[in-house]
């Protein structure tokens, strides 16, 4: 068991509205999003000396402008934006993700670099499509995959059909995946698809991106931004809310080439990497956790996770969701805010948040009850996973 377990924890979270325009400038939603987590905790802005984010602008490039603050929200323009009177520690994840961002601010808090680290991630939902591919030239590995369209849901898809073909299943037992959460996220005011229900029919006729994936089965853009305030266990004991611990966590140690199509065996070899970590770290495992966050960029990215991470065996994620198994009162109630699905793309970071939220109770109507472990899977394309504990002991 880890020597740190329980030594750090999240003492506030916040978030700022989410919107598909981007009439607001990103920078705008990050510091809403930070003040509340700051404020969340019982702490002043001046408190406030780690800084942590990743704030790259992923998806098919070519022509779109990159523009601090309207963009991306850099640790640079937060730094701007808080004018903090002693800033002692940043890291700014251009190689990691938000997970990893995470994971480097709770070492940095456990080394006593700083007092109180803040992380964000801010999302643009630009004008240009994602996965267009407008640049003229694609270089190196790229020059096989993107002039073929294996880019995006085109990318993720040739996986998932490896997945419906060597365990003879049906892409239409998916549907209970998206509704599900669709019915989390009507329970949660802060989704994208808070006010708007989907049926199985829905689903199934929906318009097809990529064979087999549906419009329902990727997330929903957005211009939004979320936040979280880390400290020392003993420093959050005396802060406003309830904090969650920080039981363990681990991050995908697999190799991955740029321009490379990941296949079944790879997004599975990154999920089997990380979660071992985090059980051993935590003292803990799969049937211990009562709640679970899992990234859902695509819907095909809970089979990896569920599968990958011990919840269930090879194969069995599109018959283990069925009846009810998810749902709130379910054996294991998953993505209890809607996911990326149903809440909005937010790289993991809403996934991360929300398993905070069940720890401490406080996620309002979706509140699963008598949690004790709350589990993330923050990310696939680089695993990292996360245990979350309301009691240190």
């Amino acid at each position: 068991m880890w020597n740190n377990r329980c030594k750090v924890a999240v003492s506030g979270v916040g978030f700022s509205k989410k919107t598909r325009t981007d009439e607001v400038h990103l920078a705008e939603h990050a510091l809403t999003a930070v003040k509340a987590a700051v404020e969340d905790s019982g702490l002043k802005l001046t408190d406030i000396d780690g800084l942590a984010t990743f704030p790259e602008l992923r998806g098919g490039g070519g022509r779109i402008p990159l523009v601090d603050g309207v963009s991306h929200v850099s640790v640079n323009c937060m730094l701007a934006m808080l004018k903090l009177p002693n800033p002692r520690w940043h890291i700014q994840g251009e190689t990691v993700n938000i997970g990893g961002a995470f994971q480097q601010a709770a070492n940095a808090i456990l080394a006593g670099v700083c007092n109180y680290a803040v992380i964000w991630r801010a999302m643009h939902n630009r004008r240009a499509p994602y996965y267009g591919l407008t640049r003229e030239n694609a270089a190196g590995p790229r020059q096989f995959s993107e002039p073929y369209g294996f880019s995006g849901p085109g990318g993720m898809s040739i996986a998932y059909m490896r997945y419906l073909e060597l365990y003879g299943q049906q892409r239409e037992k998916m549907a209970t995946l998206a509704v599900t959460q669709r019915k989390h996220a009507n329970k949660n005011p802060n989704a994208h698809f808070y006010k708007t229900p989907l049926t199985v029919e829905e689903y199934l006729d929906s318009r097809m991106i990529s064979h087999p994936f549906c419009l329902y089965d990727c997330d929903i853009p957005v211009q939004a931004a979320y936040a979280m305030v880390l400290t020392t266990a003993e420093r959050a004991r005396d802060l406003k809310p309830k904090p969650a611990y920080l039981a363990g966590y681990g991050q995908r140690m697999v190799y991955n080439g740029e321009g490379m199509i990941d296949s079944l065996e790879d997004w599975m070899a990154g999920t089997k990497s990380s979660a071992p970590l985090t059980w051993e770290k935590s003292g803990l495992g799969p049937k211990d956790v009562d709640v679970a966050q899992i990234y859902d960029g695509f819907s095909s990215s809970v089979i990896y996770g569920l599968e990958g991470y011990g919840f269930c065996g090879e194969g069995e994620t599109l018959d283990f969701i069925q009846d009810g198994r998810i749902e709130l009162d379910g054996e294991l109630p998953l993505n209890t805010f809607g996911g990326s699905l149903s809440d909005g793309r937010m790289h993991g970071i809403g996934h991360l948040v929300e398993g905070v939220l069940q720890a401490t109770g406080r996620a309002g109507e979706r509140q699963v009850k008598n949690v004790e472990v709350s589990f993330v899977g923050a990310s696939m394309t680089q695993a990292t996973t996360f245990v979350f504990v309301p009691n240190p002991y």
